[in-house]
């Protein structure tokens, strides 16, 4: 079997296939989906290429006050609430040394052995490069700084945890940021509503170490297989569903703002944040004193990916008679925080515009 590579349509459908086999391994992808209701909104525009923007839009709920009695109504019906922003997707190429050829096969046209080996490793790259944007965009490392954080210092246990859910609820206790509206509620397939609290490896040591969660744990959780302590899960505690992620493996560019083109992923996941306020993988990071872990409670919508034309795959031999080539991976994506625009007005007090929609950071002092 060959690689139609004269036929962009099946190449495109063979790369396509190539990524979907690697989806499994990716931390974001069952939490994505076509609407708000997930926590990664994803949208995609085939006519898109770089420098084209994708579209998304939510509807408001209205809230205004009755009319009472005879008095008149008519004019004073509220404004329906529209709210949209929108992403500029980028052209991105991931890319693989194949090496020299193999003896016997015709020039122009590899065996499908070594075209699907590079489609296997660029698609792999690829799932963890997307996974590592998406936790950048949530951290506050890709060009938005959280808009609404709570400062836990060094204590990080059970009762906090229910203070954070205090906070979600009545928008009291934040460090950072104003009154905002509650983060909507993610379903999770069950249909069971929750925030998602995802946390690091540090702090999800701290929990485990806290006497009020052991006490939990080990006293009043259910007994047997689906003890907490035996399948070394956390579950769910309030409306909060606990999540350990990954830490992040790999190197960035600078101590700016990350990006697809900054970062070499190894391992995708949360980064961390030394005493001189460089993250984990970036130039100068130390685990030395006053490092910080930031977790993140995510709500529906809470990030947005956009992609513009279908992935690609590319192959290109070596000036030096062929000898040699290179395959590469060809998508346009942008990913990005929900931070919604008001097309009409905003609330009072449940802020939807302006803020980080549904992301809130959580920072603890771990060492």
């Amino acid at each position: 079997m060959k690689v139609p590579y004269n036929s962009d349509l099946k190449r495109k459908s063979w790369m396509r296939e190539g990524l979907l086999q690697s989806a499994h391994k990716s931390f974001w992808n069952p939490l994505t989906g076509n609407s708000m209701d997930s926590v990664v909104y994803q949208a995609k525009n085939g006519n898109a290429g770089a420098g084209h923007t994708v579209v998304f839009d939510f509807n408001g709920n209205l809230s205004g006050k009755a009319i009472k009695g005879r008095n008149t109504a008519f004019g004073k019906g509220e404004q329906k609430r529209k709210f949209s922003n929108l992403i500029t997707v980028e052209r991105y190429r991931l890319v693989v040394d194949n090496g020299d050829e193999f003896d016997g096969v015709d020039i122009g046209d590899l065996s499908i052995t070594q075209h699907s080996d590079s489609r296997k490793k660029l698609g792999d790259l690829f799932q963890r490069s997307k996974d590592q944007i998406l936790f950048d965009s949530a951290q506050g490392l890709a060009g938005q700084n959280p808009s609404h954080t709570i400062d836990l210092n060094t204590t990080f246990g059970y009762n906090e945890l229910l203070d954070i859910e205090k906070t979600l609820r009545t928008s009291n206790g934040f460090s950072t940021g104003g009154i905002r509206r509650p983060l909507e509620a993610y379903r999770t397939q069950d249909g069971r509503p929750c925030w998602l609290f995802v946390m690091d490896a540090a702090m999800a040591t701290m929990l485990r170490k806290n006497d009020n969660y052991q006490s939990l744990v080990f006293n009043a959780d259910v007994r047997g297989d689906g003890n907490r302590a035996i399948k070394g899960i956390f579950g769910k505690i309030g409306q909060l569903m606990l999540v350990e992620a990954e830490q992040f493996f790999g190197d960035t560019d600078g101590t700016g703002t990350t990006g697809l083109e900054k970062s070499g992923v190894e391992i995708s996941g949360l980064r961390q944040k030394d005493g001189n306020g460089i993250w984990t993988g970036q130039e100068g990071f130390s685990y030395a004193a006053d490092l910080h872990s930031r977790g993140l409670l995510l709500g529906a919508g809470a990030l947005q990916i956009a992609f513009g034309k279908q992935p690609d795959y590319k192959h290109q031999k070596s000036q030096d008679f062929s000898i040699t080539s290179e395959s590469a991976c060809e998508f346009w994506i942008n990913t990005q925080k929900t931070v919604l625009k008001a097309e009409t007005n905003d609330y009072n007090q449940a802020k939807l515009a302006d803020i980080d929609y549904g992301v809130v950071a959580v920072d603890v002092k771990v060492a």
